[in-house]
């Protein structure tokens, strides 16, 4: 078993100064951010790096718009859960506010939290996203994201830990977003 790792050659860097523009390209107009199909790209060299070279040789530029096309759309579903979330959390705050002093008091906080949950590892931004969100058990969310129930139970009181402490409320109460109201 070869990887490139273990035999850094000039075929590597021949691939990388022949691939990382066209791949480059290709994953910014998947994503629509630059910096972020760089890193991307970055990513999918890694993973050639790590690869066994028989499974990359046969079709080199095959194997590597594959991988690249499957980290940016990754990236663009991260995101799309994200916006969604965002959007979600916003609506429900402003559905329930008062007068225009509080509703901006409330917006600049909501702003404030979302950039805070962007912070937290994917796995914790969708635990508390299921709890919180969509009022789901630890069972039910162990059995959508295929985790263990103590796993979860984990995920949520780490996100939350992370989220008083920046969010500055000491209150054991915090609770990111309410729950949804049907």
């Amino acid at each position: 078993m070869q990887s490139y790792a273990a035999e850094p050659s000039d075929d590597f860097r021949d691939l990388v100064r022949r691939f990382e523009l066209p791949l480059l390209q290709y994953a910014t107009r998947i994503i629509g951010d630059r910096e972020r199909a760089r890193d991307v790209v970055q990513e999918t060299f890694v993973q050639m790096q790590r690869a066994e070279r028989r499974q990359v040789d046969p079709a080199p530029a095959k194997w590597l718009f594959t991988v690249c096309r499957n980290r940016a759309l990754n990236v663009c579903r991260k995101e799309r859960r994200m916006m969604y979330l965002e959007d979600q959390i916003l609506e429900t705050r402003h559905a329930t506010e008062g007068g225009p002093v509080e509703q901006l008091e409330q917006k600049e906080a909501d702003g404030f939290l979302l950039r805070i949950i962007a912070t937290l590892p994917p796995r914790q931004q969708e635990v508390l996203q299921l709890k919180f969100q969509n009022d789901l058990s630890y069972q039910e969310i162990s059995e959508i994201t295929k985790l263990s129930v103590s796993n979860v139970g984990v995920l949520i009181h780490n996100a939350l830990k992370t989220l008083r402490e920046r969010y500055g409320n000491a209150s054991r109460d915090f609770i990111p977003f309410p729950p949804r109201t049907t």
